[in-house]
């Protein structure tokens, strides 16, 4: 009885563990903003024939905000990894971003990034992990940002709906240096996203989560941001069980907004 409610509640209880643990770490927010992020995900096998351990994975996103009068980034992202075990899959790839700053010419970004994706960590079924390093490159900038981040989701279909389910995610993102370009070593933000997710029929591979995501920037320079975010996402996987919750990707971060 006590490994079966662990393995229905520490999903839960592990992501509201890094909620908190977030909002600690975070000062008093000073600015808000709102927004809308429409992002497109999808994960599957490279080469099924050759070695069905070999991945493909690509993201693209859009992202819009009050405070740019619209478009605030896109996020192109490709990438490879290869499965260690069933649930376990290795990461590499690079991401091309553009942000807008108000009253000033966009900014691009080159990103590389590696992750270790986790699916139904111990045996708790509705639980996925991602753990992710970048390498950041800034146009306006010589210095390469490093970042940590660490992702948590779960995701519990709705009673015995076979099409709804309940999904709430969490992660918080670490500076690992001081960057020219306006980053600080130390905690650089949280992300928490609450919504529901849709599947047309039980058996499609496409999944559509819809909700609200927070998300709250340490700005030591200008005093704290928190985004009010209508969040949707399409994720494309061969397998439920292999396929990363995607609602919570990158941010605007340019400079100062780090």
């Amino acid at each position: 009885m006590e490994i079966r409610a662990m393995r229905r509640w520490g999903g839960p209880l592990g992501i509201l563990a890094i909620v908190l643990l977030g909002q600690s770490m975070a000062k008093a927010q000073a600015v808000s903003d709102t927004g809308t992020w429409l992002a497109a995900f999808g994960n599957g096998n490279l080469a099924p024939k050759l070695d069905d351990r070999l991945k493909w994975w690509f993201d693209g996103q859009l992202r819009f905000f009050e405070e740019t009068e619209g478009f605030g980034q896109s996020v192109v992202r490709p990438g490879v990894g290869y499965a260690l075990k069933e649930n376990v899959i290795i990461w590499a790839g690079y991401g091309w971003f553009v942000n807008a700053r108000p009253g000033s010419p966009d900014i691009s970004e080159d990103r590389v990034w590696e992750q270790v994706t986790w699916s139904k960590p111990f045996d708790i079924k509705p639980l996925g992990l991602r753990s992710r390093l970048e390498q950041r490159f800034l146009q306006n900038g010589d210095d390469v940002g490093g970042r940590f981040r660490q992702l948590a989701s779960w995701r519990q279909p709705i009673a015995r709906s076979k099409r709804f389910s309940f999904v709430l995610s969490d992660e918080i993102f670490v500076h690992l240096n001081d960057t020219d370009w306006g980053s600080d070593a130390g905690f650089d933000q949280n992300r928490c996203f609450v919504g529901i997710g849709l599947k047309h029929r039980p058996e499609s591979r496409w999944t559509m989560d819809i909700g609200y995501l927070n998300q709250h920037i340490n700005r030591p320079r200008r005093g704290n941001l928190t985004n009010h975010l209508l969040s949707v996402n399409f994720a494309y996987g061969p397998k439920v069980s292999q396929r990363v919750p995607s609602q919570v990707d990158d941010l605007l971060s340019v400079g100062e907004e780090n």
